[in-house]
């Protein structure tokens, strides 16, 4: 007996030294299934313990954004053994944990909860743990030793408490990716929210692990505000996005998982979530190799002296199409300007333009922008009425002679409207002249409507509504007799 004993605590020992050690000793308190190790899996355990040597340290270091594919074990790591096996390592560290659902919140803290009341846990690290009577329930559970672990859920009360570990667990629902509100609401939750209940600024690190849904959210605003991140992306299938590039050796044969997710579950993943939640989920990029609804490959290219050989002898009137807005913060959508000319059945784009401008700037840069393009007497500028676009109509029309033109308020949807003009730039009938804006403007095309900003897609939709209006369909009216 005196024996058992001794290796068990043996064990406990080498688990407290390794928690990739830990992970594997102690999946069996926590899930029913046998576990299937793969590379990832180490991988994440020994950044985490990373993460806890440098705040044992006292060191100062980044917060973690960990994004990898769903059913890769990622919670069971990161939100449901990982604080069980801080408290081995120091039992009065205070935990925060963070879900999109409430349940979903509570779930996870239960797995901790089962793993350090089992029995192989008091085997491995006999009389550790000891529970507060007071606080040992299911959401929020204490110590005897001033640890402490807090469950709440985005958008859900965390005042008063602190964390020297803050972790956020799919801070929003996959089903809630698309709505502006729902992404606003977690990214103002793991940006500021918890943020703000650090134990201590410096040494407090928040660890957030999810697949990624859309390039605003929580880990698209994190990569876009933070100004240091330490960010590890795992795809499914080897890509360029894969962080840190020194992990790239371990994919087998293109793939992250060869045993959970082989090809043939790819595949079946790929028909399930579709283009662009496999694009997301999987590929931890928002937006389908290639674009989505508008494909980079649909647009035609040419150069300057190309365009000017297939016009020769044809009547170029240069267009202009604005979606206006006036502010310099960048949180906010910039105003885009469009120079294109319909050359049936062709529309050129000469130049996009996007930038963040006041009210004095956008009435100055319009011009500008339209006399560097080659705007005439016949060319127009048409602005839509929206937001800013009356008093820039208004401004414009007052204060210069240009041909300022109020175009048709949109009667559909952004994406109604892309689907209606997706057929004409498929049809390679949108040629893009070379210019510095051609990446820019292709990203946001093939981002749409999972970008940061459509500002330049409004624009292409307005000129090519303006050149091509899709055949409707009329109901037959019945003739009565």
């Amino acid at each position: 007996m005196a024996d058992s004993t001794a290796l068990n605590i043996a064990y406990g020992e080498r688990c407290k030294r390794s928690f990739y050690r830990f992970f594997l000793e102690f999946w069996e308190t926590i899930e029913a299934v046998e576990l299937v190790p793969n590379w990832h899996i180490q991988f994440i355990c020994d950044e985490l313990q990373k993460v806890y040597e440098a705040w044992e340290g006292g060191e100062t270091q980044d917060d973690v954004i960990i994004n990898v594919p769903p059913g890769s074990s990622k919670s069971t790591i990161v939100t449901q053994l990982f604080p069980a096996w801080l408290w081995v390592r120091n039992p009065s560290i205070r935990l925060i944990s963070s879900s999109y659902a409430a349940d979903l919140s509570i779930a996870h803290a239960v797995k901790t909860r089962d793993c350090l009341k089992s029995d192989k846990f008091e085997r491995y690290y006999p009389g550790l743990i000891e529970f507060k009577k007071d606080s040992d329930g299911k959401s929020a559970f204490k110590n005897t030793k001033k640890g402490e672990r807090f469950t709440t859920s985005t958008g859900g009360r965390v005042t008063g408490m602190h964390g020297d570990f803050i972790i956020n667990d799919d801070p929003i629902n996959p089903e809630e990716a698309e709505s502006t509100k729902a992404r606003k609401t977690a990214n103002r939750f793991s940006g500021t929210t918890l943020s703000t209940r650090k134990t201590n600024k410096k040494r407090t690190v928040t660890i957030m692990v999810m697949q990624r849904l859309h390039e605003l959210d929580p880990t698209g605003d994190w990569l876009k505000k933070k100004k240091s991140v330490n960010h590890i992306c795992l795809p499914g299938e080897l890509s360029d996005h894969v962080k840190p590039s020194r992990v790239r050796k371990y994919y087998v044969n293109g793939l992250m998982d060869v045993n959970r997710l082989d090809r043939s579950a790819l595949d079946k993943l790929k028909e399930d979530l579709g283009s662009y939640g496999y694009a997301g989920q999987i590929g931890q990029v928002p937006t389908p190799d290639g674009g989505g609804k508008l494909k980079k490959a649909w647009f035609g290219r040419m150069t300057w002296e190309e365009f000017q050989v297939v016009t020769k002898g044809k009547q170029v009137v240069w267009q202009f199409d604005a979606d206006t807005a006036y502010t310099k913060d960048q949180k906010n959508d910039p105003t885009a300007m469009m120079a294109s000319c319909y050359i049936a059945p062709t529309l050129y784009i000469r130049d996009v333009s996007e930038q963040w401008l006041e009210f004095p700037d956008l009435i100055k840069e319009l011009p500008a922008f339209a006399k560097r393009n080659g705007y005439s007497s016949q060319s127009k500028i048409h602005i839509e009425p929206k937001a800013s676009g009356k008093s820039t109509i208004q401004t414009l029309k007052r204060e210069t002679s240009l041909n300022i033109v109020e175009a048709p308020a949109p009667d559909a949807d952004k994406e109604v409207r892309v689907n209606g003009i997706s057929p004409f730039v498929e049809a390679g009938r949108v040629v893009l002249i070379d210019g510095s804006y051609i990446d820019n403007f292709l990203g946001q095309c093939a981002a749409f409507p999972l970008g940061a900003h459509d500002d330049m897609v409004d624009d292409l939709v307005q000129a090519i509504e303006r050149v091509h209006q899709p055949v409707r369909k009329v109901k037959a009216k019945t003739i009565k007799r």
